[in-house]
């Protein structure tokens, strides 16, 4: 038999989403500020291909490689935040002209399609991880880096931007309306 202290004791549906709400704004804050780093690492170092390239005569081959997995990383690494404070692109003229509750349902259908896509990259963007660590793959190019540690951002990009959407997801059904409506 379960007291009363008990149930008065147990945190809330409401108090469990805050505190995954704050870790997942934590962990897509440090997704966002990795991206902002490789952002202007990636402006430092084409920069210094450029002046090495015209200035000296000495064209740095690696830059170029080096810049494309970043551009990965920035893209995969940002999404999940943009998504989780919901500023993703969205066809206002067509969806305004909709009854709230066929936006609300877009809405979800777009959330779950968001949560799908990113299992679906997730696992087989772990799947490609995992093949490259066990046969020792390297970039085509000049850099000698194992490619499993570039590509391992992928599938936590796309992880956050599951978690992110799952998120999003729980509460519109819980809100049972469409952001802003009364």
């Amino acid at each position: 038999m379960i007291n009363d202290d008990t149930q008065t004791r147990r945190p809330s549906a409401g108090a469990f989403l805050d505190i995954i709400e704050r870790i997942l704004e934590t962990l897509c804050r440090l997704g966002t500020m990795l991206g902002a780093i490789l952002v202007i690492a990636s402006m430092a170092v084409v920069g210094y291909g450029v002046v090495l390239r015209y200035f000296f005569g000495h064209p740095q081959v690696w830059t170029d490689e080096l810049v494309s997995f970043w551009l990965v990383a920035i893209v995969t690494l940002g999404a999940a935040d943009v998504l989780r404070r919901g500023g993703h692109i969205g066809i206002d003229l067509v969806t305004n002209r909709l009854s709230a509750r066929l936006q609300a349902w877009l809405d979800i259908l777009g959330l779950v399609s968001v949560l799908l896509f990113s299992t679906v990259l997730t696992v087989s963007g772990w799947q490609m991880v995992e093949f490259s660590w066990s046969v020792g793959l390297l970039p085509s190019g000049y850099l000698e880096v194992p490619l499993w540690i570039p590509q391992s951002l992928i599938p936590i990009g796309f992880a956050l931007m599951g978690l992110a959407a799952l998120h999003r997801l729980i509460l519109r059904i819980r809100a049972g309306k469409p952001e802003g409506a009364a």
